[in-house]
């Protein structure tokens, strides 16, 4: 993932204010990561992988929608352990909000033109389920 070291000083907050999923671009292609945490390492000199934490939020690039260099053609292999999908194709995400509790994402590859489900995820709202 990029911008490891960004993600380390805002991090907190977001376990902090209980932010169920984090949405980035910048990388040609899409990826939606398990909850995981960069709290627990120091990105320049400690351990560089993220660990499983119950508390962190997901982590999803949307810059599927490419650009005139392309997509990210290195972006799919080796798939790391902390990413729960990735794939460098073209695509669009959608993000329906049921209620409080409850958000569904899904993203659709659509490399020929036609919409095909390629990953979906069910988010329950952690602050509203908690309280």
């Amino acid at each position: 993932m990029e911008g490891e070291s960004m993600r380390a000083v805002f991090e907190p907050w977001f376990v902090r204010y209980r932010v169920d999923f984090i949405f980035a671009g910048h990388v040609h292609a899409y990826e939606r990561s398990y909850r995981i945490s960069n709290i627990r390492y120091n990105v320049s000199s400690g351990p560089r992988y993220p660990v499983p934490d119950r508390s962190a939020p997901v982590y999803v690039t949307v810059g599927d929608g490419g650009n005139q260099e392309g997509l990210a053609a290195r972006f799919w292999d080796p798939q790391p352990e902390y990413s729960a999908f990735r794939e460098a194709s073209y695509g669009h995400s959608t993000l329906e909000i049921k209620n409080r509790t409850h958000a569904f994402l899904h993203w659709h590859r659509n490399d020929d033109g036609q919409k095909v489900p390629a990953d979906s995820v069910l988010f329950l709202n952690r602050h509203c389920l908690d309280h």
